[in-house]
């Protein structure tokens, strides 16, 4: 970088022609990789890739579909499980429902992950990954329903 008098004599700095150079493959690199993300990308490439959380449109008429997790106590208490409960993210176990479907053993290491957080919390008897189901007519529910998609029960 050179530096030169500006006005009022204070130091003006000039990229030289090698910070420019880096400065623009830096920024075609950026432009490639966010091109890229949009074509072909997923969620696992954010922030070069969509977020398809956020970009998908409800129509007007249709269903808005929604997932959680839910739990059942050793007391028999119902509890909606939370990503501060286990340490993994809802996007994470949404992407995984395919697995936790064809295992639903899996569910367990949920329960496991729970109880390293809160280990005199009662412990899990039941987990399982509920969907609820909104009819949207003229962009009002005019229904629901819920279903449960993978239940596991303690041993």
């Amino acid at each position: 970088m050179a530096a030169e008098q500006g006005v009022g004599g204070d130091a003006v700095i000039r990229l030289t022609s090698r910070g420019r150079t880096i400065r623009l493959l830096v920024t075609v690199a950026a432009v490639a990789l966010l091109l890229y993300g949009t074509i072909a990308g997923s969620d696992d490439m954010f922030p070069f890739g969509p977020f398809h959380m956020y970009s998908r449109y409800y129509p007007a008429n249709g269903y808005v579909t929604g997932t959680s997790v839910q739990a059942v106590n050793a007391a028999g208490r119902q509890v909606t499980v939370t990503e501060a409960d286990t340490g993994l993210a809802h996007g994470d176990i949404e992407g995984e429902l395919k697995a936790f479907e064809a295992n639903p053993s899996r569910l367990a290491s949920l329960a496991a992950a729970f109880h390293r957080r809160h280990p005199t919390a009662s412990p899990f008897v039941e987990v399982r990954i509920v969907q609820q189901r909104w009819q949207v007519k003229n962009r009002k529910v005019v229904g629901r329903t819920t279903a449960t998609l993978v239940d596991w029960h303690a041993p």
